[in-house]
């Protein structure tokens, strides 16, 4: 079982290992490392509100362990007006194909939902990002427009499908 969490500062040295792991990059838009004095600051500094810092970084960890960082999840482009935000899923390269992904997504739908009140999500995943787009089709996501070249990889570019879903309030 997962849960998500607040970042703490013990969780520094696993956030610069997820955040500076080049061999994510393709599939986002991080294109300079983050320095140790940069994540110590995000950490010390964050507000944990979405509605103040337009964002939420919570760490997916184990609900036995909770020092045991397994990935990174995201809520970010906060539209309050149309009550709506774009969301990110990392799991560390460790404890990747082991059903994490899945699990961590509905955790995150689950909180977009319940805890930040939001009408939807949606996310933007490299067409050659085969087992995430699995993950979010198994997720009840719809595939909503293909956004040509969008990403770029080493020489080359690749398509971005949107996906999105309108979140049911309970």
């Amino acid at each position: 079982m997962l849960k998500l969490r607040a970042l703490e500062p013990e969780d520094l040295e696993q956030l610069y290992d997820i955040e500076n792991n080049l061999d994510d990059w393709d599939y986002s838009c991080m294109n300079v490392p983050f320095s140790h004095y940069a994540l110590r600051d995000y950490i010390a500094n964050q507000h944990c509100d979405l509605t103040i810092d337009q964002q939420v970084r919570l760490v997916v960890c184990d609900d036995e362990n909770e020092q045991q960082v397994i990935g990174l999840a995201d809520i970010f482009n906060y539209d309050a007006r149309h009550r709506r935000a774009e969301i990110g899923l990392i799991i560390g390269k460790t404890f990747r194909n082991q059903g994490y992904a899945t699990e961590a997504t509905k955790l995150l739908i689950d909180y977009a939902g319940k805890t930040c009140l939001l009408d939807q999500i949606y996310a933007f995943i490299s067409k050659d990002n085969e087992h995430c787009c699995r993950i979010f089709d198994k997720n009840g996501f719809n595939r909503v427009s293909i956004l040509k070249n969008w990403f770029r990889n080493a020489n080359s570019f690749s398509d971005s499908i949107i996906f999105q879903l309108f979140l049911k309030k309970a």
